[in-house]
């Protein structure tokens, strides 16, 4: 649904991008001073569509903020705001997923987004990933016609991602494949058999997180992607009555700070890093047969899912 002309999301901006107000937001900066305090680096999906309904100060704030860390930003597109008219001289709204767009579109939206980080201060842009992971071969095309170097848009759990790649279900190490660098995003086989579970930290216990880290350096793997979103720390209800407070996912919180712990006590075996610092691409052969997870681990995920709901 469209925003209204007047809407500027101020409340769900500070929930939802800062962690909301008290003695201990778990919003972006509580995260970039985690990474910080670990010495560990990340990347940033920054959409700058919304700045050309809610106004470019905001996504200056938030460049700023990464930037100022150290951290890398890339290209984030969710091509939901087209549905507001302040997006002035873009394509016209065709669905929510960059794959239901034209290539001469994808790479209108590609190049508007490049334009508006550059004018809010963000440095040279390496990487690209799908709103919703909604991208297709066509966005390859587009995003290498601007310059990018490499897209991390693929995640195999999802339908909606490279619905046209025949091999998307497969791909668990970098690739080149119209002429971009393919980050897939990494998955384990989930136990009782569900299909492939993407490392997303909010969606993964401790215990699966370190199986598929050690699976990959066990194998020589090259790359291990794994997600994590901004508003993620936070419980938010009833975000529309004056009253809203935010609130914290503790279990979530420990889950984030144990992961970047083990990974800073390992930093001898794992390396932490931005696209933007890797130079020549090398995946050697390697077994790429993705961890395979237990019933056990599976169990103790959905205790902490739900003991989440209630902390």
């Amino acid at each position: 649904m469209p925003l209204g002309q007047s809407e500027t999301c101020e409340r769900e901006l500070n929930a939802y991008f800062w962690g909301g107000e008290g003695r201990k937001p778990k919003g972006l900066p509580y995260q970039l001073a985690a990474l910080r305090r670990y010495g560990l680096q990340a990347t940033y999906f920054v959409d700058p569509l919304f700045s050309c309904c809610l106004g470019a100060s905001v996504l200056s704030d938030v460049v700023d903020t990464i930037a100022a860390a150290g951290q890398e930003i890339g290209l984030h597109l969710h091509p939901e705001w087209l549905t507001d008219p302040r997006c002035q001289g873009l394509p016209k709204f065709a669905g929510p997923l960059l794959h239901e767009y034209t290539e001469v579109a994808q790479r209108s939206l590609i190049k508007t987004g490049l334009q508006l980080l550059a004018e809010a201060g963000a440095p040279d842009i390496r990487v690209f990933r799908a709103g919703s992971w909604g991208a297709n071969l066509v966005t390859l095309s587009a995003l290498a016609s601007t310059g990018i170097r490499f897209d991390t848009s693929l995640n195999a759990y999802t339908r909606e991602s490279f619905p046209d790649l025949v091999s998307r279900g497969d791909l668990v190490q970098p690739c080149f494949i119209e002429g971009i660098w393919e980050f897939p995003v990494t998955f384990f086989i989930d136990r009782p058999p569900r299909g492939k579970r993407p490392l997303h930290v909010t969606a993964c216990t401790f215990a699966e997180l370190r199986l598929a880290l050690e699976h990959a350096y066990t194998r020589g793997w090259f790359a291990v992607v794994i997600v994590l979103h901004s508003f993620e720390f936070v419980r938010v209800a009833a975000l529309d009555r004056v009253d809203a407070r935010v609130g914290i996912q503790r279990i979530l919180v420990q889950r984030f700070e144990r992961l970047c712990r083990y990974l800073s006590l390992n930093r001898d075996r794992f390396s932490t890093s931005c696209f933007r610092d890797l130079g020549a691409i090398e995946t050697p052969p390697v077994d790429e047969h993705p961890a395979r997870s237990n019933v056990f681990r599976t169990a103790a995920r959905q205790a902490s899912q739900l003991l989440s709901r209630i902390l």
